[in-house]
């Protein structure tokens, strides 16, 4: 039997990284899935993309437009999301901004590579 320790993680002192402009946060991946908190300022977009993965979100704070296949939805904190593999989708914050946690499997990293586009 392995040993299994708690991995607590303080996002609020995890090392922040832009996803695009107006779209920070920091990551955490294990071997079956990987978890992301996003700070979206007022008005900032994802944009629209797909992946292979399956990704859940929550919505901490704040308001989140949502696109998903083409259904938009208005997100407040406490609504969660769960959008499946290869479904194209696509996000813009609210007027108060947005902190949104996410969760894929299997893990993805969100961020484009340091110095390129993803």
């Amino acid at each position: 039997m392995t040993s299994w320790q708690p991995a607590e993680i303080a996002w609020d002192q995890a090392a922040g990284r832009e996803a695009a402009p107006g779209i920070s946060g920091s990551l955490r991946t294990g071997s079956e899935l990987s978890a992301a908190r996003f700070r979206l300022e007022p008005g900032a977009t994802v944009p629209r993309h797909a992946h292979p993965n399956e990704e859940f979100g929550q919505v901490l704070s704040g308001s989140l437009e949502l696109d998903v296949g083409g259904h938009v939805s208005v997100l407040r904190a406490g609504a969660g999301f769960l959008i499946p593999r290869d479904i194209t989708h696509a996000a813009r914050a609210g007027q108060e901004g947005c902190v949104l946690l996410e969760c894929y499997a299997p893990p993805r990293d969100p961020f484009p590579p340091a110095g390129g586009q993803s």
